[in-house]
């Protein structure tokens, strides 16, 4: 009888492992399915930072592309500009040069 006794103790003690056990597993099921959420926010929001920084980027090229033809076009209005004075110059100093004849 102490030897049904002990196995049945036994049994018991095996019973509450396992139980334990078994809630043990469903807590970490559980936490695993929550980190398994976040990383999947995480990505999403990562996906979206990485979208967001590929557009700033390309309109910074944009906006230094625009600065360069800018100035090109500045300096080249700049160039017309002093060829046209230049212009007059030589036209005032060609009537000037005419009228002391």
């Amino acid at each position: 009888m102490a030897d049904s006794k002990a196995t049945s103790t036994n049994f018991s003690e095996l019973e509450n492992r396992v139980q334990k056990l078994i809630s043990l597993h469903e807590e970490v099921k559980e936490s695993n399915q929550g980190l398994r959420s976040d990383l999947r926010r995480l990505k999403i929001e990562l996906e979206e930072e990485r979208t967001k920084t590929s557009r700033m980027e390309e309109g910074y090229r944009n906006l230094k592309e625009m600065e360069k033809t800018g100035n090109r076009q500045s300096i080249a209005q700049i160039k017309k500009r002093i060829n046209d004075i230049i212009g007059e110059i030589d036209k005032n100093i060609t009537l000037l040069n005419g009228q002391n004849k």
